[in-house]
């Protein structure tokens, strides 16, 4: 099996409150391009910040809304 990272941009897709984008690829830059293959817009300029890499066990929640 492929040595696979996933890789979390927080604090993106900001309108009334912001989103999250993530991946789950080997590369940065096989996750960028995965996300803007799976989005009707390019992101890259919400990817400009550095993702957290996530290679191990790990958990996490987000609460959204306004």
């Amino acid at each position: 099996m492929k040595n696979l990272k996933l890789y979390v941009w927080e604090d993106v897709l900001c309108d009334y409150t912001c989103g999250v984008i993530f991946a789950l690829a080997e590369t940065l830059d096989e996750a960028k391009e995965l996300v803007n293959e799976e989005s009707e817009y390019n992101l890259d300029w919400e990817m400009e910040k550095e993702p957290k890499i996530i290679e191990n066990k790990f958990a996490f929640s987000l609460w959204g809304g306004g």
